[in-house]
């Protein structure tokens, strides 16, 4: 018979939805959840607005800490000027209010 423990002795009742998996893996590295990664990725027009997302992308979640990059100076204070709102957005959108923070890099589109 097989054991249906896992590494850290709780109990394995079988599969299980990969989403949950992911969720779980994410939160023991303290990162946000796929659900949260999802939102910020795919929906960023929504959360900044077709202006600002033409000009703009979302590069990775670090902590709480959501990096964009702008593709110039002035499209990078923009982003920096409307933090409070973007988190704001991203916390609606995603459901979470894991963002708490906006660093904005100045990176051109290739």
């Amino acid at each position: 018979m097989r054991d249906r423990t896992n590494a850290n002795g709780g109990r394995n009742d079988g599969p299980q939805r990969l989403g949950r998996a992911l969720d779980r893996l994410m939160g023991s590295l303290r990162a946000p959840s796929v659900d949260v990664l999802d939102s910020v990725f795919t929906k960023w027009p929504e959360i900044v607005g077709d202006d600002v997302a033409a000009h703009s992308r979302p590069l990775s979640i670090d902590g709480e800490t959501l990096i964009v990059a702008a593709e110039d100076s002035t499209w990078a204070s923009e982003l920096r000027w409307l933090e409070n709102e973007v988190i704001a957005r991203v916390a609606e959108v995603s459901k979470s209010d894991r963002i708490s923070a906006l660093n904005v890099r100045v990176a051109r589109r290739k």
